[in-house]
């Protein structure tokens, strides 16, 4: 993707010189006690089924730290790299941390709920930075909705197409596949979506209206009655 110089673009920013190559330290001692030293690393730390047996509380996020093969993970770094950058600059790193979070951890308790009541299909595992990735790139097309982007270095596309395009793809893929995956694709983009649809002051807002609320049905036990004339034609009020 290619972007105006006001938006999209690689910028190492200190948050990606650090988050880069952490996720490629964890990637490589994934490899070393998997591959060399035989240890059952995909059944300690990727996304099991709970119905499958290997299913333990810490894999959700665990999950999204390592990867399946060299080529998804480069994809996934490549991925992080490029909208790591604007997302930070449209949110700030405190907002974008509390913003990535709540993707991993909504992906992670929506997808694990679904998998405990049987509505998903089960079978197959899930690892990867995808619900963070879509959240990325949810936080990108809400942040610069009017900016404009040219997907696969060809098509023009305004950022907020993008970004809901995403929610549609996700939406499909778990229609489709309706397992872990397919889950925590569209749990990380819900949960995105949901934390840049409220204002920072939202809770406070919702307090403000429920005191308010509280407070009329107080004011509600007393009754009014209007005023008249006594029979010396003085005012009076009950």
């Amino acid at each position: 993707m290619r972007m105006n110089p006001s938006g999209l673009g690689l910028q190492v920013t200190q948050l990606l010189k650090l988050t880069v190559p952490a996720l490629f330290v964890l990637y490589v001692l994934q490899l070393l006690m998997g591959s060399w030293l035989g240890w059952p690393v995909e059944q300690w730390l990727f996304m099991s089924p709970i119905s499958g047996g290997h299913w333990r509380p810490w894999q959700p996020l665990t999950a999204l730290l390592f990867n399946s093969s060299p080529i998804s993970a480069l994809l996934d770094w490549l991925v992080l790299g490029w909208f790591l950058g604007p997302a930070e600059q449209a949110l700030g790193r405190k907002r974008l941390l509390g913003a990535m979070a709540t993707a991993a951890l909504g992906a992670g308790a929506l997808t694990t709920g679904l998998d405990a009541i049987g509505l998903l299909a089960g079978g197959g595992v899930f690892v990867g930075l995808e619900p963070i990735l879509t959240g990325l790139v949810v936080i990108f097309g809400m942040a610069h909705p009017n900016a404009t982007i040219r997907l696969f270095f060809v098509l023009p596309i305004k950022a907020q197409w993008l970004a809901w395009g995403s929610g549609v793809l996700a939406l499909l893929f778990f229609l489709a596949q309706r397992d872990l995956s397919s889950a925590m694709y569209l749990f990380g983009w819900v949960s995105t979506f949901a934390f840049m649809s409220l204002r920072e002051d939202f809770f406070r807002q919702m307090w403000l209206r429920w005191k308010a609320r509280k407070h009329e049905k107080e004011l509600g036990k007393f009754t009014v009655i209007k005023g008249g004339k006594d029979e010396n034609g003085d005012d009076w009020v009950n």
